[in-house]
């Protein structure tokens, strides 16, 4: 069993008290990801949520009567989660990391999802874990990592914020996703400045599908998540610089289908959500 990395761990940790205070447009992101989720639960029986996280989608399914496996890093998330889930026995809590699922046969799990930041917060070991989803999967996987053309836009804020010039991070998140916080001098500052994370990876749609091919999988879709709250930001920053984190967004079935279509019909490969993973990704274990 691969090693836990105790500075993520502790920055997951600090995470955990407002993993489900929503910010911007953190509720349309979410909402968008439970539609995708309850439109394919037919046929399955046995979960595993693979940065589960505080629970946002593995309880409400266990309650719905699912075999539901929560697995996170963070023992902090797996507190509130537990706490979240008293009197369910259809719930098991597992604390490792999501780049060794050693723990899990082959296609153990009838539906794996791996939602928000279990992919791209492995950095250079995101393959991995997109590996070893695949791998425990039963029938389908809901896979969601962060979206190339926002944090290539957000590296840019850092970088002219901070420097008043395009540093070589921006250059390496739009050649290779990737961003190192030892790669180059100037990573050192924008890591002290707005997070403190060793390693990332973000992906474009046809980056995701392309992994998840490597591992014998079908992929029904890959496309951006939550382009639309990302675009309608951007206009209330211009008109107002505080209203954006203000903003309550109402998760009306008008408006989720509103940005559902967009993400589908208009924008499939747009930047995403200006937060959570931007990028998500169905699809189906192929019989060898």
């Amino acid at each position: 069993m691969a090693d836990i990395d105790n500075n993520m761990v502790d920055w997951w940790d600090k995470m955990a008290s407002k993993e489900e205070v929503d910010i911007d447009d953190e509720l349309i992101n979410r909402q968008l990801r439970w539609r995708e989720i309850e439109r394919n639960l037919s046929g399955v029986e046995t979960i595993l949520d693979i940065g589960a996280a505080t629970g946002a989608f593995s309880i409400p399914l266990a309650q719905k009567g699912y075999k539901v496996t929560h697995f996170d890093l963070s023992e902090k998330m797996i507190e509130v989660a537990k706490e979240k889930a008293e009197g369910l026995d259809n719930i098991t809590f597992i604390r490792a990391d999501a780049k060794d699922l050693s723990m899990f046969k082959d296609k153990q799990f009838d539906m794996v999802l791996n939602l928000d930041g279990a992919v791209s917060f492995s950095g250079k070991d995101a393959g991995k874990v997109i590996a070893e989803s695949c791998r425990v999967a039963r029938k389908k996987l809901l896979l969601s990592a962060s979206n190339k053309g926002c944090m290539t836009a957000t590296w840019l804020n850092y970088s002219m914020n901070l420097f008043n010039s395009i540093t070589p991070a921006v250059h390496e998140m739009i050649d290779n996703g990737y961003w190192e916080k030892n790669q180059f001098e100037t990573n050192k500052k924008i890591s002290e400045s707005y997070f403190n994370i060793e390693s990332f990876k973000a992906y474009t749609p046809i980056e995701l599908k392309s992994e998840l091919e490597k591992n014998n999988m079908n992929v029904i879709f890959s496309r951006s998540l939550g382009s639309l709250t990302h675009l309608y930001l951007l206009h209330l920053y211009r008109q107002n610089p505080n209203a954006a984190q203000a903003q309550n967004f109402k998760a009306t079935k008008e408006f989720i289908d509103l940005c559902e279509k967009f993400d589908t019909e208009i924008m499939p490969e747009g930047p995403g959500s200006f937060r959570r993973a931007g990028v998500i990704a169905l699809a189906e274990v192929l019989e060898k």
